[in-house]
């Protein structure tokens, strides 16, 4: 048992010690470079590489003289499928080494664009050493990790970070993302190689995936931002810059099929690594590596806690997209716990709607605010904010009590705000109005029609056709049949987008006389209580708008 023992670890050490003799290069010739079984013109060609691939070099031929430029035969390891059966390692091919250089001659745009092409050509893989290297960034390497990717050059982790993407493998973030991302931009995916002498390669991926990610195996910075490089599954990885959590894709139909989708990817700012050993004189007295204390800073929920209980994080990157598929950048411009796109198809003339929401405060409550901006796109690429309102409220465990929340009508926006102080006084119970005019991104306070107290609702029936769009007034309970027996589903917030399915019996209740309605959420929404707001149910129809 020892002897076999023994052997094999002879010849695991044989094909690693192999594995360090390749030269990596890449191909610099845009139509390609065939490969042959020997060092010959004439040779019969067995295969081809791609213009940017990556290939190990082990020997060097004769020089000669192809296309006029002057250089040596090349022998190359070929077939390299990721097993460990020997053969693989005794598998060659040579090129002219006048089109092989020791960079990759493509920008990380080109990479991409070429990427994209070959996932429609159906090849959609290119040979590489790891994600293109640029003079912005350095890749962390995870001292811990099972395996090392292979030709990677790894520099020491530094502390030129001043931001820093959040770690959505983490727990603080499970219950919101369950580990999925999604890609913001057109990108790359990196799969590593399972054999010692394999190369790695990467995959095209298109904005808008959706990935499940496991942990993060090593750390980015580019351009000062701090970023994961998350694995999805054995031996694939993609960066965090390139991704986001799936709770931050916020899309709202337009009635017609389509969608207006934002997403959006928040940022931590002002740190550095004096943060990350800051917080490990007062959490821990493990003596870890630079990679390891990164991974455990960014997993701790109090990372995130400090951040959201101060008002939300900063946005790195925010992109809307409108329903026939045009992108444009949205600067953002102030931090907010939850960003969500609106589309109150209720509205004569509806428009696109950012809604940022914010907290600042603790455990037993604090100051809740909201802010709407109406979202214009322009021809020059980018969609601008202009602010329709804010309101807020404070809410706390002892004295201070509040509630606020919006809904919209057929040309404006209802606010309601109930406040109460800390004696318990009411100071604020009110509704205020904004209406469109002029341009139908502009809203304009409407000061004569405050009203006083809560919404109230209103005689309504026959008006509920099958199909049209509705906003609660008011917190609504979702009911499993028409009538006040039925079993509560769930709370719907004032202000959900619903959709009419039916008209049923009329009712008379708190003095209105209206038709109960059966309603779906037209957009993804949850519940007050908790939950995902996705049965079908009834609703008073005396509270909506």
């Amino acid at each position: 048992m020892k002897k076999i023992i023994f052997i094999l670890l002879a010849l695991f050490c044989a094909l690693c010690a192999f594995a360090k003799e390749y030269r990596g290069m890449y191909v610099n010739s845009r139509e390609g470079l065939n490969v042959r079984k020997s060092p010959s013109m004439s040779a019969e060609k067995i295969g081809a590489l791609k213009y940017g691939e990556y290939i190990g070099v082990v020997e060097e031929g004769e020089i000669v003289t192809i296309d006029g430029i002057k250089a040596r035969w090349a022998k190359i390891i070929i077939d390299h499928d990721g097993n460990d059966a020997a053969e693989d390692y005794n598998n060659y091919g040579w090129v002219f080494g006048g089109y092989l250089q020791k960079e990759c001659p493509m920008s990380e745009k080109e990479i991409i664009a070429y990427l994209k092409k070959l996932s429609a050509e159906d090849k959609d893989f290119l040979n590489s050493n790891y994600f293109p290297k640029k003079n912005a960034t350095n890749y962390m390497k995870n001292p811990d990790a099972d395996f090392e990717l292979d030709g990677a050059e790894w520099q020491k982790p530094n502390a030129s970070f001043l931001r820093s993407l959040p770690n959505y493998v983490c727990q603080y973030w499970e219950y919101q993302t369950k580990g999925e991302v999604v890609a913001v931009r057109d990108c790359f995916m990196y799969f590593a190689p399972v054999a010692a002498c394999a190369y790695g390669w990467l995959r095209f991926v298109k904005a808008g995936t959706k990935l499940k990610v496991k942990g993060v195996s090593s750390w980015g910075i580019e351009d000062g931002t701090l970023f994961p490089i998350y694995w999805t599954d054995d031996y694939e990885y993609i960066r965090g810059i390139d991704v986001t959590g799936s709770d931050r894709v916020s899309q709202a139909s337009d009635g017609k099929g389509g969608f207006h989708t934002l997403v959006y990817q928040p940022i931590l700012e002002n740190l550095s690594l004096d943060d990350v050993n800051d917080f490990y004189k007062k959490w821990s007295e493990e003596k870890l590596s630079t990679s390891e204390q990164l991974e455990k800073y960014f997993s701790h929920e109090m990372t995130y806690e400090g951040k959201f209980l101060r008002g939300g994080l900063e946005m790195n990157f925010a992109e809307y997209t409108d329903p026939q598929g045009k992108t444009y950048r949205l600067s953002i411009g102030s931090r907010a716990s939850v960003l969500k796109l609106l589309y109150p198809l209720n509205m004569d003339k509806p428009v696109p709607i950012l809604q940022a929401y914010s907290f600042s405060g603790g455990m037993g409550g604090g100051y809740f605010s909201t802010k709407l901006s109406t979202l214009e796109a322009k021809s020059d690429g980018r969609a601008y904010l202009r602010e329709i309102c804010e309101y807020d409220y404070t809410s706390a465990d002892v004295g201070y009590d509040g509630l606020a929340y919006h809904y919209f009508d057929d040309d404006g926006v209802y606010v309601y705000q109930y406040q109460k102080d800390e004696m318990g006084t009411v100071t604020e119970n009110q509704v205020y109005r904004w209406v469109q005019y002029g341009s139908r991104y502009d809203f304009r306070s409407i000061s004569n029609s405050l009203e006083s107290g809560e919404p109230t609702g209103r005689s309504r029936f026959g008006c509920f056709t099958k199909g049209s769009y509705w906003n609660p007034i008011c917190r609504l309970k979702l009911r499993s049949s028409a009538g006040t027996g039925g079993e509560v589903i769930g709370t719907i917030e004032g202000g959900t987008l619903l959709e009419a399915l039916e008209e049923g019996k009329k009712a008379t209740i708190d003095g209105c006389t209206s038709a109960w309605v059966k309603v779906r959420a037209v957009n993804r929404e949850r519940f007050v209580d908790g939950g995902d707001f996705t049965q079908t149910g009834w609703v008073f129809g005396a509270y909506l708008d």
